[in-house]
């Protein structure tokens, strides 16, 4: 019978070792998974906030081109108190239109700049929790020290 019990603890000692093991494979194998998907993260954050910092540059140069027009429009209107002169009306008319056309567009513009600023904002956030959940799974001596993407 004492046999049978350094059998059965022996037995139960090797389980339980093989299944701390197994248990220690499966986290590292789920820390891994985090960390590949904290990379996919902020290499998709960092992605949209190039996007968006080019799309705020190329609409502020088009808000320059605007108002460029704009002062084209008001030197024409200054040439002459009594109005535009008839030889530079033709030119006052498509410089006009243009800067009209130009202000109805401006209010779809900034609708995109900020769908974009709120799409990356969605993609940063994600990237925060992900990192949030690496961090509480990790001893503190293996935590990162540059949690990345945080506005």
């Amino acid at each position: 019978m004492l046999r049978w019990l350094a059998v059965a603890a022996l037995f139960a000692a090797t389980f339980l070792a093989v299944r701390s093991i197994s248990d220690r494979r499966a986290a590292a194998r789920e820390i891994r998974a985090l960390r590949d998907e904290i990379y996919v993260a902020r290499v998709a954050a960092d992605s949209c906030r190039n996007a968006v910092a080019y799309a705020e540059l190329s609409f502020r140069r088009w808000g320059d081109a605007v108002d460029s027009v704009r002062g084209e429009v008001r030197r024409l209107e200054a040439l002459d108190e009594r109005g535009v002169p008839e030889e530079r009306y033709d030119e006052y008319m498509e410089l006009f239109t243009s800067y009209n056309d130009s202000v109805a567009a401006w209010d779809n513009r900034v609708a995109e700049l900020r769908a974009g600023e709120d799409a990356c904002r969605t993609i940063i956030d994600r990237h925060n929790r992900l990192a949030d959940s690496l961090r509480t799974r990790l001893r503190p001596e293996e935590r990162p020290a540059d949690p990345g993407p945080r506005p």
